[in-house]
């Protein structure tokens, strides 16, 4: 299943609540989630989270040089693919319930492992839930065997609540099949 809508819509909120969700019901859930961090009503960047370990970093920052430009933040590459690309690997190797995966978008696609890990995810049947960034569009993603019968769903402030709960739904019926 993948997710988009504009940004600051609650995406990376709509993750968390499913994590916690399932979590709370006791199924094991993987993957990554970012969120954005601000220095009052600036933000400053985004840090990542594997959901499995706990383990964060900053996927990337204003002012900083350390990897590839998008727009005004710096990617940390070794961060990206020490966190974001580890979780996605365990993910892809273990039997989780469910996968989250936050987001796929510039600042992730800009590493090829990132990429690669993603495909291979994506590839091995899981039951993976993703965010997309808004408007974008990833060949290598979207040429996966099984992308074009994948749900794709748009979340707006208007429909929000009404997303959780269709999605609540769906994965009750993936892991009752597992």
């Amino acid at each position: 299943m993948f997710v988009t809508g504009s940004p600051g819509v609650g995406k990376t909120t709509l993750m968390q609540r499913i994590h916690d969700h399932y979590k709370n019901k006791g199924l094991r859930v993987d993957g990554m989630v970012t969120r954005e961090v601000r220095k009052g009503d600036e933000r400053i960047g985004f840090k990542i989270t594997d959901l499995s370990s706990g383990a964060e970093g900053w996927l990337a920052r204003m002012g900083d040089s350390i990897g590839p430009r998008i727009g005004q933040y710096s990617v940390d590459s070794e961060a990206l693919e020490e966190i974001g690309v580890g979780a996605l690997k365990r993910a892809a190797e273990r039997s989780a319930d469910l996968v989250l995966v936050d987001e796929i978008g510039p600042m992730e696609m800009t590493s090829s492992a990132f990429r690669s890990t993603l495909a291979k995810l994506l590839s091995a049947g899981r039951n993976v839930i993703a965010t997309v960034k808004y408007g974008s569009h990833y060949p290598e993603i979207e040429r996966l065997p099984g992308f074009a019968e994948a749900l794709s769903l748009e979340i707006s402030s208007d429909n929000r609540e009404e997303m959780i709960q269709r999605i609540l739904s769906i994965v009750d019926a993936w892991t009752k099949r597992s």
